[in-house]
Parts: structure tokens; C-alpha cells; sequence
């Protein structure tokens, strides 16, 4: 169980990663007016937000199955 722990947390952090550096290597290879840059940064932290989002809520879901499997224990 605790390497599956470590498995969520180490795809979220590489997700993370992975978003951080894709929104670094486009700003630079793509150079663009300041009104267009701020638009795109706007749009990827719009993106980034509700990414977040989604790996909070499956999280959280699976914090809430542990726990059941736990007071089931418990209670048998």
C-alpha cells in the first residue's frame, strides 16, 4: 500500500514537472507580443489550476477508500 502512496505522489510531482517545463520551452521558443504572452501565460495557468484540481480530487478519493478499508478492519 505505501508504494502506491509514493507512486500517486511521484505522478503528481512529474505531472507538475512536466507542465512547469512544456509552459518554460514554449514561452522561449515562441516569442510573441507582450498582450499575446500574457494571454498564453493566463490560459496555461487556467490549465495548470484545474490539473491541480483533478489530482486533488483523486487524492482525495483515494484518502477517503483507505480510510474506509481501515474502520472496516477496525470494525471486524
Amino acid at each position: 500500500m505505501t508504494q502506491g502512496r509514493n507512486g500517486m505522489a511521484g505522478l503528481g510531482l512529474s505531472f507538475l514537472t512536466g507542465c512547469i517545463v512544456g509552459g518554460i520551452a514554449g514561452l522561449l521558443s515562441a516569442p510573441e507580443s507582450g498582450v499575446r504572452t500574457r494571454r498564453r501565460l493566463s490560459n496555461y495557468a487556467a490549465d495548470v489550476r484545474e490539473k491541480a484540481g483533478e489530482v486533488r480530487e483523486e487524492a482525495s478519493a483515494a484518502i477517503h477508500k483507505v480510510v474506509e478499508q481501515g474502520r472496516t478492519l477496525v470494525g471486524a
